[in-house]
């Protein structure tokens, strides 16, 4: 590797040549703590450095759900109802990876003179919801479904206007995903189909919104369609692509996984075989696990899908400990 001599406030520092950026820092030398602090900074991740109010955002978050559900465990509580704290904890930590996921999507994609201000409204709305959601829960009422009183009428109706304006952003995330810098092939594939999956996500939410609410209107659970349906079963059914799918890619590229392209497709597919089952599941009253031939048939086709993939890294992973090549595949 080329090495420079780059002058310095306190004398000569050698650096590898190229980009200080993220693990390419090797080595840093300075002769007082601000420096030694930037040497640090840029050893983070780079969408953490770009855009570090939406991180901050996404830790808060992060760290909120793990509270809450840890709290629920020690005290003991009911998982399950609308005044659980299961609430809180589960949206806070889907919410914060939610938003690290945008963060990153954002420096990935064509850059846009106002992306920052996007990804901080964005998450700002994000946080501001599962906020009011967390309010709801320790004041005791429910978070959703609830206009007993005006005050819950209105923080339900910020809520729903929040989570709309956030879907319109991935919306524009995902259009502006068809058109991508170059990069691995695996990668984009990774980034559109987590992008429109989850735009997927959010239109089935509000499904559940709208069928909840003719739900609870009939005298039944809001939570429920039919005789056991489970309205959210499929918003959580792709919820989470956009973090999965690049990581699966990241690790297809990293192993040099023989037809890496491929590999992805047919995880993209179980995925999206998988969302159809919940769909099905859901609309015809039936609870996760009650299956009739098509529910069953779209979750056995979404594992078959699943199993390419896993059998093609297993075997390239095998052969990578077997040889003792993996710093050679980095």
């Amino acid at each position: 590797m080329l090495m420079t001599n780059r002058l310095h406030p306190q004398g000569v520092t050698t650096i590898p040549d190229g980009p200080l950026i993220g693990s390419n820092v090797l080595k840093s030398y300075s002769g007082d703590a601000g420096d030694r602090t930037n040497g640090f900074a840029q050893t983070l991740p780079p969408f953490i450095l770009k855009f570090p109010a939406v991180s901050a955002m996404a830790v808060a978050l992060f760290g909120s759900g793990l509270f809450h559900l840890v709290w629920l465990w020690w005290t003991g509580s009911e998982w399950e109802g609308p005044l659980s704290l299961r609430k809180p904890g589960l949206f806070g930590i889907s919410g914060g990876m939610t938003l690290w996921s945008i963060a990153w999507v954002l420096t990935r994609l064509v850059p846009n003179r106002w992306d920052r201000i996007f990804a901080n409204s964005m998450a700002a709305g994000l946080f501001l919801e599962v906020g009011l959601i967390t309010v709801q829960q320790w004041r005791g009422v429910a978070s959703h479904f609830n206009r007993s009183t005006d005050f819950d009428a209105f923080v339900e109706s910020i809520m729903f206007g929040l989570i709309s304006l956030f879907t319109f952003g991935i919306c524009w995330l995902a259009i502006r995903s068809i058109r991508l810098p170059p990069m691995p092939v695996v990668t984009k594939l990774a980034i559109r189909s987590g992008l429109w999956l989850l735009v997927a996500s959010c239109a089935l939410g509000f499904m559940a919104t709208f069928l909840g609410e003719a739900s609870a209107a009939a005298g039944n659970s809001p939570s429920l369609w039919g005789r056991a349906g489970i309205l959210k079963y499929p918003h959580g059914a792709a919820l989470h692509a956009i973090q999965v799918f690049p990581i699966l890619a990241y690790l297809l590229n990293s192993f040099h996984v023989p037809r890496a392209r491929r590999q992805m497709v047919f995880v993209v597919s179980a995925q999206v075989l998988f969302l159809f089952h919940a769909v099905w599941q859901t609309l015809h009253g039936r609870s996760r696990f009650d299956f009739d031939w098509v529910g069953g048939s779209l979750l056995v086709l979404s594992g078959l899908f699943l199993a390419v993939p896993a059998i093609a890294f297993l075997t390239t992973l095998n052969s990578v400990l077997k040889n003792g090549d993996w710093l050679h595949r980095r």
